[in-house]
């Protein structure tokens, strides 16, 4: 079954360095929810603090790439006025942290993939795979490594709200050049990285 088809069945194997992985299974078509919440409120949406400093923690993030002067995360940010798509990754700081606009996420994944080929590394908060056709294109054995999140996250809005009901997990999907298409699967609990 391809993974451009909506009855998608993942195969993944989980693994930690130094431990030998197991098998999992999902029937990611029973994973499919939509959101209710318009796409530009939607897309404001921050990072939570405790997300962004557990992944950062690893990277060392450069620079934020789709941010606002509201809700960077880092002090080098790309805003939507400035529009990252159209630039030369490799002139920022790297790596670099994205939180997409989740209303359009493929030219995002997209420019991942061809900046990682140039060298920049990038690391995204994207929803969880469902079976949607971007997965087959930008994320599975073309990204470096997916790491689940066991736990749904809660978003906030641009005024610090909490956002609550999120019907969708979430995952962190690197890009790197020297590993690009050798997707490792990880995972980490959301409530570790709180408390990390």
């Amino acid at each position: 079954m391809s993974a451009s088809a909506h009855n998608v069945l993942l195969r993944c194997n989980l693994s930690e360095p130094g431990r030998r992985g197991h098998l999992i299974e999902i029937d990611m078509a029973s994973q499919q929810q939509s959101s209710n919440t318009p796409a530009d409120v939607r897309d404001e949406w921050r990072t939570p603090l405790f997300v962004y400093d557990w992944i950062d923690t690893r990277f060392e993030f450069g620079v934020d790439l789709a941010a606002s002067h509201v809700n960077h995360l880092s002090d080098a940010y790309v805003t939507r006025g400035e529009n990252s798509l159209v630039q030369d990754w490799s002139r920022l700081a790297g790596p670099g942290f994205c939180n997409p606009p989740y209303s359009d996420i493929d030219p995002w994944l997209e420019k991942a993939v061809t900046e990682a080929r140039k060298g920049f590394t990038s690391v995204f908060l994207i929803p969880t795979p469902n079976g949607e056709d971007r997965y087959g294109e930008y994320v599975f054995d073309v990204a470096s490594e997916i790491i689940f999140i066991t736990g749904r996250l809660v978003f906030l809005r641009p005024d610090g709200a909490p956002v609550s009901g999120n019907t969708r997990g979430s995952c962190f999907v690197v890009y790197r050049g020297h590993d690009l298409g050798s997707t490792r699967y990880r995972h980490v609990l959301r409530d570790s990285m709180r408390a990390a």
